[in-house]
């Protein structure tokens, strides 16, 4: 590691992946500092133990998911090179119009000035419906979706995903291998196939290729400022091979750009401006406006009257917009990987469960020994096909909730505050809407665990604001273009920009603010269509 950079870079996920990527392909000398470990596809789990080792955990383990649980609302989310590429579900959708030019949003920022920021990140992320692989259809999940959606009259569609379904290629951007997707729907755990267009596919090895250079297990600290020479980050390096070692460092950016995920990222600032208090200028409003993106997680449809199977193909591939005059709603199917599934299937109680493993056993002794009949395969079919996941549809809905929630430091570490109180008209609604789609399954809708009384909790996986961009410091942390109020050529570029819930995935959101930061940094000036200076795909 050199001791100064043109810019560093923390996090690499999509905004730290987008930012290092472009600043490295106009010619600035960049520095990628990663939390988390480099994830070769050999390595990601399978098994239901070693899923169990796959989470972070600080000073006990290097995994690449990290599950934080808050008093009113748990949060998901990845940390690895590559960040929530690692294990997001691959959907890409723009934010809606209406979403993007409501209160809470710079007037500067329109879905107009996104659209070509948009367009970038799709074709660096291979955005497509889901186009089945040779000899497969739609998966069944999709098929059930589709039509339980059909008999609400309200339309549903194959979401935008990144995920490859054609021949075996490389990658068009990195050149590294690729193979089709095999619907073994283990997306949350990593892809084995590569099949998945996760970030070290294409915007991070495009970043190595013009000079950047990925530092994982570093972790940022402290942020502090040098004048005109930019940015020292203070960073403690973990030990591979074993987690409860540390060192510390720093490095030196003459610009720096903050891209360690919504909770990453506000820590770091509320840390250095309350703790180290080496950034006391940072607005008031830093830890404002968190949104869980109306995130409803873990309810369902159980006994649908088809079969399901929601293992089966990539983890989410179809949606539908279920928005009223008062809030937008945007429901998805939902898949779970197989480790999970088998979870599931023990868990859910079933009266005939015991007998049919009885059955199942006798049978197979009686085989062993010559005197079955050769039944066996008809019991393991009993057993199997008649399992309590198989007929089971979980959903994703997102919705515009109130993001009334605050980021804080509690004995140091962060910390939520969030209710549903404001926004619980909207999940009501969402509710009303996955109870029709059970009922057109000829199911019973399940709630989420968490959210029943007297829990109320909720679970995302999308977690936005805290240092949202705005028009004045007063209102708002960074400026329209993600710098940081009073704090020149330093920058957000992740989730927490964004200071209201969209309604639908925010991951090709988060990159097309990210690709408009970039563009920013280097132009000072906004990209239009058809731009001269749109940066190259290779």
């Amino acid at each position: 590691m050199q001791q100064t950079y043109d810019v560093v870079v923390i996090g690499s996920g999509f905004g730290g992946a987008i930012t290092s990527c472009r600043l490295a392909q106009a010619g600035r000398s960049v520095c990628v500092l990663e939390r988390g470990r480099k994830w070769d596809k050999t390595e990601f789990p399978r098994a239901p133990a070693e899923v169990a080792r796959s989470f972070w955990r600080k000073g006990e383990s290097l995994g690449f998911l990290e599950y934080k649980t808050f008093e009113k609302m748990d949060i998901i989310q990845g940390c690895g090179v590559g960040g929530g590429s690692l294990h997001y579900f691959n959907v890409h959708l723009r934010a809606p119009a209406e979403v993007v030019g409501k209160k809470g949003w710079p007037s500067q920022v329109t879905r107009s000035v996104l659209d070509p920021y948009y367009t970038l990140a799709e074709g660096m992320l291979d955005s497509e419906p889901l186009a089945p692989p040779a000899g497969r259809d739609l998966p069944l999940r999709t098929q059930a979706f589709m039509a339980a959606v059909a008999a609400t009259e309200r339309k549903a569609e194959l979401v935008p995903i990144g995920v490859y379904t054609g021949v075996e290629r490389v990658n068009p951007h990195s050149g590294l291998p690729q193979a089709p997707c095999d619907y073994s729907g283990n997306c949350m755990i990593g892809c084995v196939l590569h099949a998945k267009n996760t970030l070290d596919l294409n915007y991070l090895p495009l970043a190595k290729q013009n000079g950047a250079e990925i530092f994982p297990l570093h972790q940022a600290d402290k942020i502090e400022p040098l004048g005109e020479e930019g940015y020292r980050v203070h960073f403690e390096v973990f030990d591979p091979g074993d987690p409860r070692r540390s060192e510390p460092g720093s490095v030196v950016g003459r610009r720096l750009v903050l891209a360690g995920g919504t909770l990453g990222t506000t820590e770091l600032l509320l840390r250095s401006r309350d703790v180290h208090r080496t950034l006391p200028g940072l607005s008031p409003m830093l830890g404002m406006h968190f949104s869980g993106n109306g995130d409803f997680i873990l309810a369902g449809t159980m006994d649908a009257d088809r079969v399901v199977d929601p293992s089966r193909g990539p983890s989410i591939t179809a949606g539908a917009d279920f928005s009223t005059p008062e809030n937008r709603i945007f429901i998805e199917d939902l898949g779970y990987p197989d480790p999970f599934i088998w979870l599931l299937e023990g868990a859910i109680p079933r009266t005939n469960r015991l007998a049919d493993l009885m059955i199942a056993a006798v049978t197979y002794l009686l085989d062993t020994v010559g005197a079955g009949r050769g039944r066996i395969s008809f019991e393991a079919d009993r057993l199997f096909r008649g399992g309590a996941t198989t007929r089971l549809l979980p959903y994703l809905g997102m919705g515009s909730d109130a993001a009334d929630g605050r980021l804080q430091l509690s004995d140091g570490q962060i910390d939520l505050k969030w209710s549903h109180r404001h926004s619980r008209g909207m999940f009501a609604e969402m509710e009303t809407a996955l109870k029709s789609l059970s009922s057109n399954l000829g199911g019973e809708y399940v709630t989420s665990l968490l959210w029943r009384w007297p829990l109320r909790k909720l679970l995302t996986a999308h977690p936005l604001g805290g240092c949202f961009m705005g028009e004045s410091k007063e209102l708002s942390v960074t400026n329209p273009h993600g710098e940081v109020w009073d704090y020149p050529g330093l920058y957000v570029a992740d989730g927490s920009l964004i200071p209201t819930a969209l309604s639908v995935n925010p991951s090709l959101t988060v990159s097309a603010l990210a690709e408009r930061v970039a563009f920013w940094m280097i132009h000072q000036r906004e990209m239009l269509p058809g731009d001269g200076q749109t940066p190259k795909d290779h």
